[in-house]
């Protein structure tokens, strides 16, 4: 087995790139805090679109909700990505979509098993939570800034690197295959992925997208448990709306439409 090393790095990640702006400028810390970070300092300064953090150990970055995303050195790979859609605040929602949808295309091509994304956020398969993304936006006028989009893939974490909580079970393509993963040209299929599906979406908007989407959702047509505006809610999944809302029949009746919530599938 081949010992893991330092990265990955700029060069090695962009020699396997096809993108034309996802990648072309990327920043690389063997230790960080948290990429979104430093991409979002970036973002403020002016980094154009497609400027890109990559890290090799990350040490408190952030999931949604307060949640935290560590990794340990030389295993995974933790990336965060400028993008400027120009449009209004709820493009961030999409984004993430996009993204996760884009991820689960990757990495069910590279394990040749069913990966799917559970709303909005999460890219699982049947033995847990493979990967995760966290979007954070900057609002300028009537419309987005920038939107820096972070993460974090379990590529070659081992089983005790990932964590313990049975409730919220975690995999990697190394705990799901046994073999050792190029976490470079994972990172260059993930932008060049994320390019294509991101570059449909502002040429046709994410309605275009919303079957594609909904194919990958893991929990379409579960029942799910959410609140909402203070009150304990659950209902049926029917699919996303055009704008990458949660789309749910609610048990008291009529379509409710989630946009930050969390949800819990239920049994």
């Amino acid at each position: 087995m081949n010992t893991p090393v330092c990265g990955p790095l700029p060069a090695d990640v962009q020699r396997h790139l096809a993108t034309a702006r996802l990648g072309r400028r990327m920043y690389f810390h063997p230790d960080v805090t948290s990429t979104n970070d430093i991409a979002l300092d970036l973002a403020r300064h002016g980094e154009p679109e497609g400027t890109v953090v990559i890290a090799d150990h990350q040490r408190a970055g952030r999931g949604r909700r307060g949640r935290v995303w560590s990794s340990p050195p030389q295993r995974n790979l933790m990336l965060s990505m400028i993008l400027r859609p120009g449009s209004d605040a709820r493009g961030a929602l999409p984004v993430t979509l996009v993204s996760a949808m884009s991820i689960s295309v990757v990495l069910s091509k590279l394990l040749d098993i069913d990966v799917r994304v559970k709303w909005p956020n999460d890219v699982v398969c049947e033995r847990g939570k493979i990967a995760g993304i966290l979007a954070e936006s900057s609002v300028s006028g009537s419309g987005l800034a920038f939107v820096v989009v972070g993460t974090g893939i379990n590529v070659n974490a081992r089983a005790e690197d990932l964590p313990a909580a049975p409730a919220y079970p975690a995999a990697s393509c190394f705990t799901l295959t046994g073999s050792e993963w190029d976490r470079a040209k994972i990172a260059a299929d993930v932008l060049g992925t994320i390019e294509a599906y991101y570059d449909r979406f502002l040429r046709d908007g994410f309605a275009t997208l919303r079957g594609a989407y909904e194919a990958r959702l893991a929990h379409l047509g579960r029942r799910v448990a959410f609140e909402q505006q203070g009150r304990q809610a659950d209902g049926v999944v029917l699919g996303v709306a055009g704008d990458g809302a949660l789309r749910v029949e609610s048990s008291g009746g009529g379509e409710t439409l989630l946009y930050g919530e969390s949800i819990e599938v239920l049994p």
